[in-house]
């Protein structure tokens, strides 16, 4: 996950895994290559995990009521 999480955090796009030098690094560091479709699914497993632990944190948390506060005081005196 951590290369899932670079590659999110550092917005490398998906293409660059299938550059020579790119797959040439994994290789020599790593032993072996990674694949666009693989990273891809790695990605879509992160983000669902992140999801998941942000609605648990507001699950319990009035956020339209805040929101319309805000609002309510933007648009206010």
């Amino acid at each position: 996950m951590d290369l899932t999480r670079m590659v999110i955090a550092c917005n490398i796009p998906l293409a660059k895994v299938e550059q020579p030098e790119f797959i040439n690094f994994f290789e020599k560091h790593c032993g072996k290559r990674i694949f666009q479709v693989t990273l891809t699914k790695c990605i879509k497993e992160e983000c669902e995990t992140i999801c998941s632990k942000i609605k648990e944190q507001l699950k319990e948390k009035d956020i339209l009521y805040k929101l319309t506060r805000r609002l309510i005081r933007k648009d206010g005196p």
